[in-house]
């Protein structure tokens, strides 16, 4: 498997293990704090999983993001005349 090719594999392989973890997490730990507050209707299990599937679309767009875009900041001191 070429360098490039295995980068690519790697670096979704580890997006995906991430997203899954962080689903697992937020689904149990929704889960426990509607037993813990005796909640009726499954308020956190419905919200935690929402915020960490918010999150990680703009973890992915981040990391996506071409570095040589128009937002990225550069320190132009060099250009500056005294």
């Amino acid at each position: 498997m070429p360098q490039k090719n295995q980068n690519s594999f790697l670096q979704y392989a580890s997006v995906a293990t991430q997203l899954l973890v962080a689903f697992a997490f937020a689904a149990f730990g929704g889960k426990w704090l509607d037993f813990k507050f005796f909640s009726r209707t499954p308020i956190f299990i419905w919200i935690l999983p929402l915020l960490v599937g918010i999150g990680m679309i703009v973890k992915v767009i981040k990391d996506t993001d071409n570095k040589n875009g128009a937002n990225k900041h550069t320190d132009n001191k060099s250009d500056t005349k005294k």
